[in-house]
C-alpha cells in the first residue's frame, strides 16, 4: 500500500473540504427547490448571513430594501424565505397555517434548559402552556393587579416632571431632559416584576437594577444569532466571533434564572397577590404526576419570555409613540383636545370607561407600533407535510417562512406613504391632514378620508403583537398600560423636544442607507428592537377648572 506524507495528506483534505464546499454551494444556487428566489448571493449559500446581519442590527432595513428590489418573496438563508404581503402572514401565523415554529427556536432550550409557552415547537405542549399564561393576563387577572399598575405609573409620572432642583427656563420650570427609552424601560420592568414575580425591580426609584435595559436586549440579540446558526452555541465559539454578546447572553439567562428562583422561594403567604408566576405553579400542582407542564427549567424559560415580552417591547412602544408626537405637533395637539377635557381628574384616567372611548390615542399608539415595531424582524415557521402556498407559489415542507414585521408594515400597497405618521390610518372618516415624511404639510395624499376599506387593508398588515394561535398573549396588557401611560402624561404635562437634543433618536440625512429620515425612530434589530431617546422636557399643564 502507497504510503502518503503529512503534508499529502493535509492537500488531500483541503481539495476535499474545498471541494465539498463548492459542491453544496452549487447545489444551492441551482439545484435547491427553493433556487429559483432571488435574494443576496451570502444569504442563499449560508445562514451566516442572517448571522452577520443580527450583530449588526440593520437586518429590518435590510429586509426592506430587499423586497423593494425582488418583490414579495426573498430567498435569505438556503432554506428560508421572507414574504412581504399580508395574505403571506395570515398564511403563516393564521389561526388555519400549515405551519410549525421553527427549529430556530431549539436554541432557548438549549441555553434556558426547558422552554417557555412562546418558544415550545410542539403545537399541543404549546396550546397547554398558553392556556396557562392566557388565564394569568386575562381580563380578571389584570383587574386585579390595576392599583399594582397604576402605583407604578404615578411613580413614573411624578418622576418626570420637574423636581425642586430642576432650573426655571424664564417664569417657566421645565424638567430636565429624560431620555424616555431609559424612563419607559424603567416603568415597564418594574410593573412586569410586580405582576410576574411580586417583586419590583425598583428601576424607577434606583439605578441597582437598570443594568438589565443594556444586558436584556443584547441577551436577547444573543439567543437570535445562535438560532441562525446553532452550531455557534453547541461548538461554544461565541467568544470567538462576538465576545461581548456572548456574555450578555449568559448574563441574561442568569438574571432569568435569579427571578424564577428568588420567586419559587417565596411561599403563598409571602407573594403579596395572585401573580402570573402563580398560575404556572398551580398549572404544576394540578398536573396528573409525571407530566408537569412547567419544570423547574421551563419556569426560567418562562421567566425569560415574562421579562421580555412585557417589558421590553411595551417600552418602545411608549418611546416610539412620545417620539412621533413630538415630531408631528398636530397629532399630539389632537390628542391634547381629546384627552384634557374628557377626564376631571388624573385618577380618572385609567383602563375601560371613557378612556376607551379615546379612539385619537389608541390610533397614534398603533401608528407608532407600526412605524417601529417592538420585534422588527421575522418570526421563522417551517412548512408542514403538503407545504404552503402564497401567491400562487408552492413552498416545500421544511421550508422556513416568515413575515418581516417592519417591512410588511411599510409596504406601501398596504401603508400608502408608509414613512409618514399617520395616526387617521385607523379611524374610519378621519381627514388625512398632517405632515409627510419629507416635511411638506399636506402627507402626499391631500385630505382624503379614510375608508372602512382603508382601515381593514391597514389592519391585514399590522403584526406587532404577531397573530394567530401564537400571537401574543399578553397583548390586552400592554394596550391598557400604553393607553392609561400615554393619557396621563398628555392630561398632566405639555412636552418638548429638549433642546440642543432634538436630533437624539432621529435619522439624518448622510446616514448609511435607510436611515436617513429625519423623522423616523431609529432602531437597532436585536430581535427586540433597540432605541435611544427621545429626550423630552416636561411641564405641568395648568388645568383650568369649570
Amino acid at each position: 500500500m502507497a504510503y502518503l506524507d503529512p503534508m499529502s495528506l493535509a492537500l488531500y483534505a483541503i481539495i476535499g473540504t474545498v471541494s465539498y464546499i463548492l459542491c453544496v454551494i452549487t447545489y444551492r444556487l441551482t439545484l435547491h427547490p427553493l433556487a429559483k428566489y432571488p435574494g443576496p448571493l451570502l444569504g442563499r449559500i449560508t445562514d451566516w448571513y442572517s448571522v452577520i446581519r443580527s450583530i449588526r442590527g440593520d437586518r429590518h432595513i435590510e429586509f426592506l430594501r430587499l423586497h423593494e428590489k425582488h418583490g414579495q418573496f426573498v430567498r435569505f438563508g438556503p432554506n428560508r424565505i421572507s414574504v412581504n404581503t399580508a395574505e403571506g402572514l395570515k398564511k403563516i401565523y393564521g389561526n388555519q397555517a400549515n405551519t410549525i415554529k421553527s427549529s430556530y427556536y431549539h436554541v432557548f432550550s438549549d441555553v434556558f434548559k426547558g422552554d417557555s409557552s412562546l418558544t415550545t415547537i410542539d403545537n399541543q405542549i404549546h396550546a397547554k402552556k398558553k392556556r396557562t399564561v392566557a388565564s394569568a393576563l386575562s381580563e380578571s387577572s389584570i383587574r386585579g393587579m390595576e392599583e399594582l399598575i397604576l402605583r407604578n405609573i404615578r411613580i413614573f409620572c411624578n418622576s418626570l416632571g420637574p423636581q425642586s432642583n430642576d432650573a426655571k427656563d424664564g417664569e417657566e420650570q421645565w424638567s430636565e431632559p429624560r431620555n424616555m427609552t431609559d424612563w419607559a424601560g424603567y416603568l415597564s420592568f418594574d410593573i412586569m416584576g410586580d405582576i410576574c414575580f411580586s417583586s419590583s425591580f425598583n428601576m424607577l426609584q434606583s439605578s441597582a437594577n437598570r443594568y438589565i435595559l443594556k444586558v436584556l436586549p443584547q441577551g436577547v440579540n444573543g439567543l437570535n444569532v445562535c438560532g441562525w446558526m446553532p452550531g455557534i452555541l453547541r461548538l461554544k465559539i461565541g467568544n470567538l466571533f462576538f465576545a461581548e454578546l456572548n456574555k450578555d447572553l449568559h448574563r441574561y439567562e442568569a438574571f432569568a434564572n435569579q427571578q424564577s428562583t428568588k420567586r419559587l422561594a417565596l411561599s403563598e403567604d409571602d407573594a403579596v397577590h395572585k401573580d402570573v408566576y402563580s398560575h404556572l405553579l398551580v398549572a404544576n400542582k394540578n398536573s396528573k404526576p409525571g407530566t408537569m407542564l412547567f419544570r423547574p427549567a421551563d419556569l426560567v424559560g418562562e421567566s425569560s419570555l415574562l421579562i421580555t415580552g412585557g417589558s421590553d417591547t411595551t417600552a418602545t412602544a411608549i418611546a416610539s409613540t412620545l417620539f412621533y408626537l413630538m415630531h408631528y405637533p398636530e397629532a399630539l395637539a389632537r390628542l391634547q383636545a381629546e384627552v384634557r377635557p374628557r377626564f376631571d381628574s388624573l385618577e380618572s384616567i385609567r383602563a375601560g370607561g371613557r378612556l376607551a372611548e379615546c379612539r385619537w390615542l389608541r390610533a397614534c399608539i398603533e401608528e407608532a407600533m407600526r412605524m417601529s415595531p417592538g420585534v422588527p424582524g421575522l418570526l421563522p415557521r417551517e412548512a408542514l407535510a403538503n407545504g404552503v402556498t402564497i401567491a400562487g407559489e408552492w413552498f416545500p415542507p421544511g421550508t422556513d417562512l416568515g413575515v418581516p414585521h417592519y417591512a410588511v408594515h411599510h409596504n406601501e400597497t398596504i401603508y400608502p406613504d408608509s414613512f409618514t405618521y399617520r395616526p387617521e390610518r385607523w379611524i374610519v372618516g378621519a381627514s388625512d391632514s398632517l405632515g409627510s415624511s419629507d416635511g411638506s404639510a399636506t402627507g402626499g395624499v391631500g385630505n382624503a378620508v379614510t375608508s372602512a376599506e382603508d382601515v381593514a387593508t391597514a389592519e391585514s398588515g399590522f403584526c406587532p403583537f404577531s397573530i394567530g394561535q401564537r400571537g401574543c398573549v399578553g397583548r390586552a396588557l400592554a394596550m391598557k398600560e400604553l393607553t392609561v401611560v400615554i393619557a396621563r402624561l398628555v392630561w398632566l404635562y405639555n412636552m418638548r423636544l429638549a433642546p440642543g437634543q432634538e436630533r437624539m433618536g432621529t435619522g439624518a440625512k448622510g446616514a448609511e442607507p435607510g436611515r436617513q429620515r429625519e423623522r423616523e425612530f431609529q432602531m437597532r434589530d436585536m430581535f427586540v428592537s433597540k432605541t435611544e431617546g427621545p429626550f423630552i422636557q416636561f411641564q405641568p399643564y395648568k388645568h383650568i377648572s369649570s
